[in-house]
């Protein structure tokens, strides 16, 4: 079956370079003193694997001294707040442990950002917005900074569901971009969308490497042609300032919106 593999943008959230071995252990050592089973359970090592697919692949199990870890490869560039209740909701299941809601909700918009697995039809999204029709963005952004791109290979849309930290994504199967209609919404500024689009495109032409056996998703390469969109840094303070504010102010009236008619 062909791999499905899913680059995202999320909200700015600097994360230094992760131990991800250390982070695991850290995490068990500072809940497993509440479980009756593993309370004296030592990890002696740990064997972690990043797959492309959905469905399956979350799941932490502890045998013998190791601790396994499978994980979608999203994760890696995830906030440290969803990567944090990620691993803390897995860990403290295995555990047999209590787990707070605040890591639920926030691994169940992390998991509704991701596409199924799977060969199913796939499902066309809507262009024109409220707001913003990123039909005409993609096109501006595609003609501006890749002229050399054949931007009708590319489908854009709103998705389905309202991603607060994941504002977009691309599908390499499907050459797909997914804009999170939290930002379709006349008090987001334009220059914010055409950076998210001009994100998932650099993920089209720049596809995710292998590098020492790890998934390099944002290369040195990437993060410099990132930084060619003449406003990134005004649409990087923007996210950083003001979209909390933002969201406090209109998440409400975006989610009626999206269970209305209109989004279907």
């Amino acid at each position: 079956m062909p791999e499905k593999e899913l680059e995202s943008f999320s909200v700015p959230d600097p994360i230094p370079d992760r131990n991800w071995e250390e982070f695991l252990v850290s995490i068990w050592d500072s809940l497993k003193g509440r479980s009756r089973r593993f309370k004296e359970s030592q990890v002696r090592s740990v064997q972690l694997k990043f797959y492309p697919y959905r469905n399956g692949n979350h799941s932490i199990s502890y045998h013998n001294g190791i601790l396994t870890a499978k994980f979608h490869t999203s994760l890696l560039e995830a906030g440290e707040e969803t990567v944090l209740s990620f691993v803390s909701l897995l860990i403290s299941k295995l555990l047999g442990l209590k787990s707070k809601q605040i890591w639920k909700e926030e691994v169940a918009e992390f998991l509704n950002t991701l596409p199924e697995s799977g060969t199913g039809n796939f499902k066309k999204l809507r262009e024109n917005g409220a707001a913003y029709d990123l039909k005409v963005i993609l096109e501006k952004i595609s003609s501006f900074y890749f002229p050399k791109m054949d931007s009708k290979l590319l489908s854009i849309g709103w998705a389905d569901r309202l991603g607060k930290r994941r504002l977009g994504s691309y599908e390499k199967r499907n050459m797909n971009i997914r804009i999170s209609p939290i930002l379709d919404h006349k008090e987001v500024p334009i220059y914010v969308l055409e950076h998210v689009v001009h994100h998932e495109i650099l993920h089209h032409i720049l596809p995710t490497r292998i590098k020492n056996g790890q998934n390099s998703i944002h290369s040195p390469e990437f993060k410099r042609k990132e930084k060619e969109y003449v406003r990134y840094r005004e649409a990087i303070n923007w996210l950083k300032m003001e979209y909390p504010k933002f969201l406090i102010r209109y998440q409400k009236e975006i989610s009626h919106r999206l269970r209305s008619e209109f989004y279907g």
